[in-house]
């Protein structure tokens, strides 16, 4: 099972705004993974914000997905925890604005938000499968290796998967498996 580090945003207050609050609460996010070289998987837990602004969202959480989807954060998995209907709607918002996605901890499960249809079900089929290559995940879906293979990259840079290399197969080349964060 994988290592987590829970980031407790909620601790910063109940009602979170502007873009200076945000980028300092981003900066310790980060900090903090870069100093946990142990830790694969990040939860980023809401519990106890009652409400942002857009603003405060897009800073925090936009950009750290970028910064994350860019490689300039080490790669971990990232799992939203503890957003209520107010907050998820803010920060929908400020995902489909940059095209990002999320996968959210909600009752009885996960989700992505932010995403297409079609991302979501893909998420949905990952969650179904648990672990698995590209090739296991193409055939569920009915997809091109191709399509799979672009959907599994959007997924593994929003954190929403964990990539790992397997053995060398038979037929040589790089081969990689796919699999969920921790369950927390």
């Amino acid at each position: 099972m994988s290592m987590c580090i829970t980031f407790p945003v909620g601790r910063r207050g109940a009602f979170l705004a502007t873009r200076n609050m945000a980028r300092t609460i981003r900066a310790d996010l980060e900090e903090q993974i870069a100093s946990d070289l142990a830790s694969e998987v990040v939860v980023i837990d809401f519990g106890g914000v009652d409400a942002m602004t857009i603003s405060f969202a897009d800073e925090f959480l936009s950009r750290f997905y970028t910064a994350l989807a860019a490689g300039h954060i080490r790669a971990v998995a990232v799992l939203l925890r503890g957003l209520n209907e107010e907050t998820t709607e803010t920060v929908t918002i400020c995902l489909e604005r940059r095209e990002l996605i999320a996968a959210t901890l909600v009752v009885g499960g996960k989700e992505l938000i932010g995403a297409q249809d079609f991302l979501a079900e893909s998420y949905r089929h990952a969650l179904e499968l648990r672990r698995f290559k590209a090739g296991e995940f193409a055939a569920s879906l009915g997809i091109t290796p191709q399509n799979a293979n672009n959907r599994l990259k959007r997924l593994v840079a929003a954190g929403a998967l964990r990539k790992e290399r397997t053995t060398s197969s038979d037929r040589g080349g790089k081969e990689f498996s796919y699999a969920l964060p921790c369950q927390t």
